[in-house]
């Protein structure tokens, strides 16, 4: 009997702080809530992470404030933002990097942000663009299979710095399309300058950075490095397409919370940041980028993020780019 009453009594506690947290939630959000980019300004991180701060600002009825915190490729936000209480008021905009890749290239990082912080939704797919300068004699990555077969390690590639998006889609083409380019890594923007002036001969780059350049004639696109074909480039095949179908590696972007935010407050965001990259405006601002919603909620998203974690792993230590 006494067991019973005991029993009895926790089940109404547990109740009761069920009700409250709901009741807590239905009242979210109360006040401004911080959206932390751990990247620098004027990139895509910082452009997509203010595009949906200004949508979710507008769905929420309060401010939703961009914190750009960079540096370590984003493990100095992640881990603040794995610090912040568990209330819903503070977000991350995370990636494929910050929640995947880090952990083979910063092994010494100390958290883990695909389990530290919780999944709320996916925002976007990236892909990058293979392109060339429009002076090289390659027409088809088929050509420019050819010449690097004839003479490896003679073809040079810039990219954004070694473990970024832009080396390890070249390094999977590379083991896939069995070629050897010589890489040359950058940390800034004298990377196309060199790529235009021709002392670089190829990259993959987002599409923001090249497209002008292809729309001036100055690179040649050679293949989309993803899944899908881009709306801002129709004419251009994707990896797979030209021959490569294993090429493709897409980048990934979503919006995370501390670990410990309860339910409601997730499923609120959730839903709104769902209709946020459903919105016709914003899903047309982003195919202009070569980005596009990937449709992934709470608990298919954190499995998502989870099951990229070994993936990307894979790809790092392909690449060579892991610690050793």
């Amino acid at each position: 009997m006494q067991t019973t009453k005991m029993q009895k009594r926790l089940a109404g506690l547990v109740a009761g702080v069920l009700l409250a947290g709901g009741a807590w939630a239905a009242g979210y959000p109360q006040r401004p809530i911080t959206l932390v980019v751990p990247f620098g300004t004027g990139n895509i991180a910082d452009n997509q992470g203010r595009l949906i701060a200004r949508q979710l600002a507008d769905a929420l009825g309060q401010p939703v404030v961009v914190e750009n915190r960079p540096g370590a490729s984003g493990m100095i936000g992640a881990e603040y933002v794995a610090r912040a209480p568990a209330d819903g008021y503070t977000l991350m905009y995370g990636t494929h990097g910050t929640q995947a890749a880090n952990l083979a290239l910063q092994p010494q990082a100390r958290i883990d942000p695909s389990r530290e912080l919780r999944a709320v939704h996916s925002l976007f797919r990236q892909s990058t663009v293979l392109v060339t300068n429009a002076g090289t004699p390659w027409q088809s990555v088929a050509d420019l299979v050819g010449a690097a077969q004839r003479a490896p390690g003679r073809i040079y590639y810039a990219s954004s710095g070694t473990g970024t998006q832009t080396h390890l889609a070249a390094a999977r083409f590379q083991d896939v399309a069995k070629v050897n380019f010589t890489h040359v890594p950058y940390n800034n923007q004298s990377s196309m300058t060199d790529l235009l002036a021709g002392n670089v001969d190829i990259t993959f780059s987002y599409t923001e950075s090249v497209l002008q350049h292809i729309a001036s004639g100055r690179l040649r696109a050679l293949a989309i490095n993803g899944s899908t074909r881009l709306e801002v480039l129709p004419g251009v095949p994707t990896v797979g397409e030209a021959g490569f179908p294993g090429a493709a590696l897409e980048g990934w972007s979503g919006v995370f919370v501390p670990k410990g935010t309860p339910d409601g407050v997730v499923e609120r965001l959730a839903r709104e940041i769902a209709r946020a990259t459903e919105a016709p405006e914003v899903k047309a601002a982003m195919a202009r980028i070569g980005s596009y919603p990937m449709g992934l909620s709470d608990a298919a998203f954190q499995a998502f993020v989870e099951a990229e974690v070994p993936r990307w792993r894979d790809i790092v230590k392909s690449a060579g780019a892991d610690a050793r």
